[in-house]
């Protein structure tokens, strides 16, 4: 007979030495990585725009359009410490279209499969499919930050109205502060595009 194994509790203890690790104990150690991806913020002193860990030189596409697109965001009130992992999505989804589209570009869209007959037949990549649920994602999450014309007129509307309830720290003095001094219109319009954009409404015509 061969030597009795140890109880669970003691090769628990042991750490399973010079063994693989069990199929449990990997799962519990990639949920741990994956979940300090997903929990690590900027370091103290770092850019408080950069992007989330997981977010790292494998996605290039992804983490290109992050830094091109996050500094104007938050510099429109669209980018906050909250936003960072949902528009880390939008950055994944469109890194995804730009590769699917690349690949239907350099491979074409379709190819040719061979039957159970022997005969071949011409199906859709698999890019095809993959350019599509990007296109969807990006389209959606493109809403959500203002990324067309539509969304962005909307937004900033809104941003207007909130601004006038001062959450952006436009708030109207209290009642017996000393005023403050007013800045020239052209500037005013030069330094607020999103006051600049409020003033574009007019009033709806009157009926005849």
């Amino acid at each position: 007979m061969g030597r009795r194994p140890d109880p669970a509790s003691v090769q628990h203890a042991k750490g399973n030495p010079g063994k693989r690790l069990s199929k449990a104990e990997r799962q519990r150690l990639e949920s741990e990585r994956l979940a300090g991806l997903m929990a690590a913020a900027p370091a103290a002193g770092a850019d408080p725009l950069s992007p989330p860990a997981f977010l790292d030189e494998r996605f290039g596409p992804a983490l290109a359009i992050w830094r091109e697109y996050a500094p104007k965001l938050a510099a429109t009130n669209r980018l906050g410490e909250l936003h960072r992992h949902t528009f880390a999505l939008f950055c994944v989804y469109m890194g995804e279209w730009v590769a699917a589209n690349e690949e239907i570009v350099t491979k074409g869209a379709t190819q040719r499969i061979k039957n159970v007959s022997g005969s071949y037949r011409e199906v859709d990549r698999p890019a095809v499919s993959r350019r599509a649920t990007a296109f969807a994602a990006v389209m959606e999450l493109s809403e959500h930050f203002g990324f067309t014309p539509h969304d962005e007129y909307a937004l900033m509307k809104d941003q207007v109205a909130m601004g006038q309830l001062g959450l952006f720290g436009n708030a109207k003095p209290a009642a017996g502060a000393a005023p403050q001094p007013e800045q020239p219109a052209a500037a005013t319009q030069a330094e607020d595009p999103i006051g600049a954009l409020g003033r574009m409404d007019s009033a709806p015509p009157r009926p005849h």
